[in-house]
């Protein structure tokens, strides 16, 4: 059975074009943001021009990714946006519209290559530690440990990203979104609660940069 694409757009036009271009995948299609749901795709695709404006799209990607629990986000832009276009918005990779031929499917080998899972796989390992990112469960040593969303979307995201440095208030951004009003105290505890799960392990995986902020070490 295919892997599934989610689209969220209410453009027919792209929507056709979208269809006819990734070999290997299913292409589901959303026309709101509530009908969509994680558990049915492995990548979600936005367009940009389903936003208000480029005012706007910060916003709402931030609450697609709350929604998708850790999904990558692939952003469809018109090549009139890519003067706004800004690194802090909540994607993982973007394709220009009108799409060239198999420029989708390398981009989407980009996002898989860039989670550092292999795109048939929901499976993170390091160290002891094996994250799988489909039953949203933590193992050590085999043994399941219990954790909250926030504490696995911290640790997912830095296994993800393994070499990056991410200050605190990258870390707050990524995670709990633009509109959280918390301040950044709130990475260091949920990184102490990580510290305290995964014991000694957790001083072989993730490094705490003085004055900076985490990393995991690759």
């Amino acid at each position: 059975m295919p892997r599934t694409i989610g689209l969220l757009t209410d453009n027919n036009e792209l929507i056709d074009d979208f269809e006819s271009q990734p070999s290997g995948f299913a292409v589901r299609t959303y026309k709101a943001l509530e009908a969509v749901k994680p558990e049915e795709i492995i990548v979600l695709a936005v367009d940009a021009d389903f936003f208000e404006s480029t005012d706007t799209i910060q916003f709402f990607l931030s609450k697609i990714r709350k929604k998708l629990q850790g999904l990558p986000v692939l952003l469809i832009m018109r090549i009139s946006i890519l003067p706004h276009l800004n690194f802090e918005w909540f994607f993982d990779e973007f394709v220009l519209y009108p799409f060239r031929k198999g420029e989708i499917s390398a981009r989407l080998k980009r996002i898989f290559w860039d989670k550092a899972v292999p795109d048939n796989e929901n499976i993170i390992t390091i160290g002891k530690i094996k994250i799988n990112l489909k039953e949203y469960t933590v193992h050590l040593n085999d043994e399941k440990l219990d954790f909250t969303y926030k504490e696995f979307e911290l640790l997912r995201f830095l296994t993800e990203n393994r070499g990056v440095v991410f200050s605190r208030k990258d870390l707050l951004n990524k995670i709990w979104g633009v509109e959280y009003i918390g301040g950044t105290r709130t990475v260091d505890v949920h990184i102490r609660r990580l510290r305290g799960k995964l014991g000694e392990e957790f001083n072989s995986v993730i490094e705490t940069v003085r004055n900076v902020g985490y990393r995991c070490m690759s």
